[in-house]
Parts: C-alpha cells; sequence; structure tokens
C-alpha cells in the first residue's frame, strides 16, 4: 500500500524535474518496492481522468451512455499507460539500457498522475470559459509541453542521448494514438 507521504514527496520530484531541478529523484522511492508501488498512479489517475473526461462527454455525439463510456475510456487510459511500458521496456532491453529501467518507470508513472491531475482545472477552465479555437490552442501546447516533459524524464532516467529519448517520446505518442483509434468505435457511436 502507497503511503501518502510517498505519493506526495513522488509528485513534487515530479515538480522538481518539470523545474529542471537535478535533484528531483531524491523525491522518487526509487527501490523494488517503490516500482511495485509506482503503479498505484494508474489508479490515482483514474479519477481525474474521468471527472476531465465526464465534462467532455457533453459535446461530444455518442450513442454510448455515460457510464460505459467512462469505463470503456478507463481502460483505454490503462491500456495505453501499460503498452507504454511494455514496449519501451523491451526497447530498453533491445538497446541495453534495461538496468536503469525501474527508475524510468516509477518517475514515469508518478509524472502521468501529476500530468492528469495539472490537466484537469485546465481542461475544465478551457472549456468552460474559453472559445474553441483558444481551448484547442490550449490543449496542443499542454500536449506538446507533456511531450517535452517525457523527453527531460528520459533522457535523466534512461541516461540516453536527446535523439534516442525523441524516438521513446514519439513511441508514446503512437501508442496513444493507436489507443485511441483501437477504442473509438466503443465511444464514439452512433444510434441505431
Amino acid at each position: 500500500m502507497v503511503s501518502i507521504k510517498e505519493i506526495t514527496s513522488s509528485l513534487y520530484g515530479a515538480y522538481r524535474l518539470a523545474r529542471m531541478d537535478p535533484d528531483a529523484l531524491q523525491y522518487f522511492n526509487i527501490s523494488a518496492s517503490g516500482f511495485y508501488r509506482s503503479f498505484a498512479a494508474v489508479f490515482l489517475a483514474l479519477p481525474f481522468f474521468l471527472i476531465e473526461n465526464a465534462i467532455d462527454y457533453k459535446k461530444l455525439e455518442t450513442a454510448t451512455s455515460f457510464v460505459p463510456f467512462l469505463i470503456l475510456l478507463g481502460i483505454a487510459l490503462a491500456v495505453s499507460w501499460m503498452s507504454y511500458l511494455i514496449a519501451a521496456g523491451f526497447f530498453a532491453r533491445l538497446l541495453d539500457f534495461f538496468q536503469q529501467f525501474t527508475v524510468f518507470v516509477i518517475v514515469y508513472n508518478w509524472s502521468q498522475l501529476a500530468i492528469v491531475i495539472v490537466w484537469l482545472p485546465l481542461s475544465v477552465l478551457s472549456t468552460g470559459f474559453l472559445n474553441i479555437g483558444l481551448s484547442s490552442i490550449i490543449s496542443l501546447l499542454f500536449i506538446a509541453a507533456t511531450y517535452v516533459y517525457l523527453w527531460r524524464i528520459l533522457r535523466i532516467t534512461l541516461g540516453i542521448s536527446g535523439l534516442l529519448a525523441v524516438g521513446f517520446a514519439f513511441l508514446e505518442f503512437m501508442i496513444a494514438i493507436l489507443t485511441q483509434v483501437l477504442f473509438s468505435d466503443f465511444l464514439i457511436t452512433t444510434a441505431a
């Protein structure tokens, strides 16, 4: 069971990483137990993710009812998250830097939770108060910032080159897109 102290310390570490603090990794529990407990971040992210998507549900034209829509989105989030870690682990082993992969997973998991938490109020503000054009620009800028952040995490935790980190970040982007495509037929349905 992950403690509140470990959660807050890890989120603070994620914040320090975003601020480019060279000592940010000290806030994460970099141990075997910390590795396993970091997966609690997936479950902690779900409520924030589902609230944000529940707000967006009103804007969508779909015949999928509300609760199944949210359940499918939650499953899609978990599939995308875990698929990326599996794929990244495969390539880390293939490229011979798997020994640092545990640190990457810990930091990635907690940083993804931090991203979801930060995105919720931004999404609510942009959806509720801004026109669709400005809201789209904010969304795109946020997505770009998260990939720059992921690039930094990859560089620091895996000790890889900037170009290789771009490849690993692009891998996450492709998995996220593929997951959206796979789940879109279930999420966006039309009335029969």
